[in-house]
């Protein structure tokens, strides 16, 4: 009996049975929070570093595009009209022979013609890469506060003389050339008739081919100017590559060497800006860690993530204001 009474002592009581139940499941509920803390922490800096590597990938591309515009200037045939004048002619008795109207005339005469070809003109309306586009004058850069288009002298690359044979009709067919014209805007998510996603083809369980982001486009400028001068616009906006569908918004800036200009074309100002600001928007990693896909898209700016690059454009020249001129003249 004193056996059976010891043991019945040893034996645990159903209180300490439940506290210690209750316990388990609290250190259990607690190394579960531990372990969803540390997996979301390791997603949202996964995302970050991602993030950083896009925007990296992104900004260089955008530079090398921007260090590469042209922007021809025309040329001074003065020299070359004294030079003409003075092997026709020589100087007169009793004064040098001027290079005004009677050096034209001996050109003229003489068959040479220093008359600049007027150039077609081409109507030029403000930058909506999304329903139109905006050729220039001569070889340059255009953009506004969302949207840049710019014209830049690259050798074409090897493969690009390959012939292809693209089965999509709905896009415009590039040649290879030393004169591109590139365009990057931002893509609305909503948008009908657009860039597609070239990835997104890939996917045959896809069912929505469109999708917002990042958008370059890069086509000959003959292409662009004879799409936009023969109102083939719709093929023109469907033609581009989706960089990057993680961009939510771009912005530009452009510096004429006092401020920064919202909008600029080199046709209006005669020269290219002397550097330009990239700023790209991305949704914050710690929100889009925890937030589903339809709170996302309807996140405002102040839940962006922000990256900035100023790019100086070699080919651009400081514009002289009048007032500097006057200086200037005035051996100030």
């Amino acid at each position: 009996m004193m056996s059976i009474k010891r043991q019945a002592m040893r034996a645990f009581t159903l209180l300490e049975v439940l506290l210690t139940l209750a316990m388990s499941v609290v250190l259990m509920g607690l190394i579960g929070t531990a372990f969803q803390f540390y997996a979301v922490d390791m997603n949202v800096r996964n995302m970050d570093i991602r993030q950083t590597q896009l925007a990296a990938a992104v900004m260089q591309m955008i530079e090398d595009d921007l260090r590469a515009t042209l922007h021809s200037e025309p040329a001074d045939m003065s020299g070359l009209e004294e030079l003409l004048s003075s092997s026709l002619g020589g100087e007169e008795e009793g004064g040098q022979r001027s290079s005004g109207g009677e050096s034209e005339e001996d050109l003229s005469a003489a068959g040479i013609s220093m008359a600049e070809e007027p150039i077609e003109e081409i109507e030029t309306t403000n930058l909506d890469l999304t329903s139109g586009v905006a050729v220039l004058q001569t070889p340059g850069l255009i953009g506004n506060q969302y949207q840049i288009q710019l014209d830049l002298s690259r050798l074409p690359r090897l493969e690009e003389y390959v012939q292809m044979m693209d089965a999509n009709t709905a896009t415009l067919q590039d040649v290879p050339s030393d004169l591109k014209t590139v365009a990057y805007y931002v893509q609305s998510e909503d948008s009908t008739a657009g860039v597609m996603d070239s990835l997104a083809e890939l996917d045959p369980d896809a069912t929505d081919l469109m999708s917002g982001g990042l958008v370059r486009r890069s086509l000959d400028r003959a292409a662009t100017v004879e799409a936009a001068t023969m109102g083939n616009i719709s093929t023109l906006n469907q033609t581009g590559d989706l960089l990057a569908p993680e961009v939510k918004s771009i912005e530009f800036s452009y510096w004429d060497g006092l401020m920064w200009q919202l909008e600029w074309s080199s046709d209006e100002f005669g020269e290219l800006p002397l550097a330009v600001q990239v700023r790209i928007y991305m949704i914050d990693p710690a929100l889009a860690a925890t937030e589903d896909s339809n709170t996302l898209s309807s996140l405002g700016p102040d839940s962006m993530r922000a990256f900035s690059h100023i790019v100086r454009l070699p080919m651009a020249v400081a514009i002289e204001t009048e007032e500097e001129e006057d200086l200037s003249e005035a051996g100030l």
